[in-house]
């Protein structure tokens, strides 16, 4: 794994600029990604305008994808398992400021590890925060904010989360 310094994140952005939109594009993204994520597995897609801070503290399984504009932030391990998808604009964030002396610029960052399950999608807007762990086969649905441990196949909806429906095959 290489070390993602300020050198290899310009250098990023400068060769994004050449990528072509569409699928080939996608997988070419997640190519150039590859070498700094503490694993990939196969087939790996990154659409455009995503952003992933913390390239080494992510783990990604195979036919995994991320979305136009996603974000994934800085602080904790992610992992993304076999086939996870996150979807336009959904933020993934294993980290979160705490509070001291009446501000939350001085209180400093706490970390936590993130998990979203094998074939789970995670719909557009959503927000996984810090030290969430989200079950196999699941759905998170738009909008909604996503902190805790939620079991395998079920629909999580709204702020606070929910479990709103169960899954069976």
């Amino acid at each position: 794994m290489r070390k993602m310094t300020k050198f290899w994140r310009l250098y990023l952005k400068f060769r994004y600029m050449f990528i072509p939109e569409g699928p080939h594009g996608d997988l070419m993204r997640g190519k150039l990604y590859k070498p700094f994520l503490k694993q990939c597995g196969v087939s790996f897609k990154v659409y455009s305008q995503a952003f992933i801070y913390n390239p080494n503290g992510l783990s990604v399984g195979d036919y995994v994808c991320i979305g136009f504009n996603a974000y994934i932030g800085a602080g904790g391990d992610v992992v993304l398992d076999d086939g996870a998808t996150l979807g336009p604009f959904v933020v993934v964030s294993p980290s979160t400021r705490l509070r001291k002396d009446g501000s939350f610029r001085a209180g400093g960052i706490k970390s936590d590890s993130i998990y979203v399950g094998k074939g789970t999608q995670i719909a557009a807007h959503a927000c996984i925060l810090a030290g969430s762990h989200i079950g196999n086969g699941s759905l998170v649905a738009a909008g909604a904010m996503v902190r805790g441990s939620f079991p395998d196949n079920v629909l999580i909806a709204g702020v606070p989360p929910v479990i709103k429906k169960e899954y069976s095959d």
